[in-house]
């Protein structure tokens, strides 16, 4: 009896092995221009998005700055550009030491890999941010783009807070 069903467990684990659903790519009825079929990328990303964050909430821009390539383009939630590290430490000394993060949530993190081989770390979250005695909750999201370990890109959303 022990034979026979040792022999059916593995007879059923070789058939469930062989009948693994493939994913077939997405028809979509509106083409995305940029990539397609994401897959899920590694966890190295994920972390330096994450020390991102705490450098910039910490207010340790010199940290901040080593997460950023040289030619990085951030696209703000306001629809400006920003282009280049430099620029853009400049921009986040002038506008983040002047406000202070509080109550700080990850909703999601999420690493993926477009087919055009561009990884990205999308992040939803949200905080209290006090500014000039002020303290307003907001939400946003940011897809930050990797390359060589290095963030050269961000694009950025906000919720506005009502």
């Amino acid at each position: 009896m022990k034979k026979l069903f040792v022999c059916f467990f593995a007879a059923t684990s070789l058939i469930a092995c062989k009948t693994e659903k493939k994913t077939a790519a997405v028809e979509h009825m509106y083409k995305p221009t940029y990539t397609d079929n994401f897959k899920i990328g590694g966890e190295d990303n994920m972390a330096i998005a994450e020390k991102f964050h705490q450098a910039m909430f910490a207010k340790d821009f010199k940290t901040l700055a080593s997460f950023i390539a040289d030619t990085a383009k951030f696209w703000m939630e306001d629809g400006s550009k920003i282009n280049g590290k430099d620029s853009l430490m400049k921009f986040v000394e002038a506008n983040f030491s002047k406000i202070n993060f509080k109550n700080y949530k990850q909703a999601v993190i999420l690493p993926v890999i477009g087919e055009n081989g561009h990884e990205w770390v999308l992040i939803w979250d949200e905080a209290d941010i006090e500014m000039d005695g002020k303290t307003q909750h907001f939400q946003w999201q940011d897809g930050f783009r990797f390359s060589n370990g290095k963030i050269v890109g961000m694009n950025g959303f906000v919720k506005s807070p009502k």
